[in-house]
């Protein structure tokens, strides 16, 4: 019985050179996408904890309005202030985070309908955007959350 690779004798170096080249190419490629991806997690990860900043806020609203007196005004100057906060409390001190109510019963209505007795609230927070290997960041982010509160 003969054997299939009786004739063949291996590769040749041009081969073989030929061979490394392209996967020396594929992974310098690999290599460079790296601080890429890099930056893409790192502002996902700002991304993520602003909406849940942001949520968390919506909800401390909900909450105050919800301890409001039926038929009162839940947005009246019995209800817990919420101001801008320029700096959140450690580990989120790079954030700010504000807070907006526009009443939907004026004549300008929130988001071109007028409601009365409704009102949009409106809970921005902002967030670094870093280079790779850049000291300060390069700018900032926006997540904003909105909600519609009506009466009870």
């Amino acid at each position: 019985m003969r054997s299939l690779l009786a004739g063949e004798q291996g590769l040749t170096l041009v081969e073989v050179l030929a061979a490394l080249s392209v996967l020396a190419i594929g992974i310098v490629a690999m290599i460079s996408l790296l601080p890429v991806a890099g930056f893409g997690i790192r502002e996902g990860g700002q991304r993520s904890i602003a909406v849940f900043l942001a949520a968390d806020r919506l909800e401390q609203v909900r909450h105050a309005v919800g301890m409001a007196e039926r038929g009162s005004d839940p947005f009246g100057p019995a209800l817990t202030p919420f101001p801008d906060e320029p700096a959140l409390a450690a580990p989120h001190e790079a954030f700010t985070r504000s807070v907006r109510v526009e009443d939907c019963g004026l004549a300008s209505g929130c988001s071109g309908l007028q409601t009365p007795g409704v009102r949009q609230v409106t809970v921005t927070v902002t967030y670094p955007i870093g280079a790779p290997h850049a000291a300060a960041p390069i700018g900032r982010g926006a997540v904003i959350l909105s909600t519609y509160i009506g009466p009870r």
